[in-house]
């Protein structure tokens, strides 16, 4: 989830956040998510949003209900509607998403993870949700509390289903710098 941009990432503290109205769920569950900037920060051109197992790499579930002047959903992992993407330059200084829980019973507990851009040269990778409980779950969540990400130069490795062809500069300035699942690619069904 790291951006094509000729910049590295953020190593400071996101003053971004994403929270969810609730701390467990159940299969078929809706969620809200807000994507929120902190007081006095700088509003975000651009994010994308996606949920997955707490210790896993995979999305999980799908986002419904999506405002298509805001966002614009991607197919990863195979998976309809598993991650959002803003779909214009409109800056935001909040976004609410509506996500709803896979309706299968092997559920696992999950976080939401984002990557928000400030502007071109100024963007932060993984920044996460506190962890949702998947009711099924009985073990004790990883991670309640945490809005932390992995260190600066990490890798997020997605697999193939998540990639597509090279963007030109203007394609990529005309969709917000859009974001992308690798380090250059945007999912597969991103559509210009």
């Amino acid at each position: 989830m790291i951006p094509y941009h000729s910049n590295s990432e953020q190593t400071s503290s996101s003053p971004y956040k994403v929270s969810v109205n609730s701390t467990t769920f159940t299969p078929g569950q809706t969620i809200t998510v807000t994507l929120q900037a902190a007081e006095n920060a700088s509003e975000f051109q651009g994010f994308m949003l996606q949920a997955r197992e707490v210790d896993g790499k995979t999305a999980v579930g799908r986002f419904t209900s999506i405002n298509t002047v805001q966002s614009r959903a991607l197919n990863c992992f195979n998976i309809e509607n598993s991650t959002l993407s803003q779909a214009s330059a409109v800056k935001e200084s909040q976004f609410e998403a509506t996500w709803e829980a896979p309706t299968n019973t092997s559920l696992v507990d999950i976080q939401f993870f984002v990557t928000f851009v400030r502007d071109y040269t100024v963007f932060w990778t993984m920044v996460n949700s506190s962890t949702i409980r998947s009711i099924d779950n009985q073990s004790p969540p990883n991670n309640t509390t945490s809005t932390t990400r992995p260190p600066a130069g990490s890798q997020q490795t997605l697999p193939n289903s998540c990639k597509n062809t090279h963007l030109s500069a203007m394609q990529l300035t005309a969709i917000l710098l859009a974001l992308t699942c690798t380090s250059i690619n945007l999912c597969s069904t991103l559509m210009f």
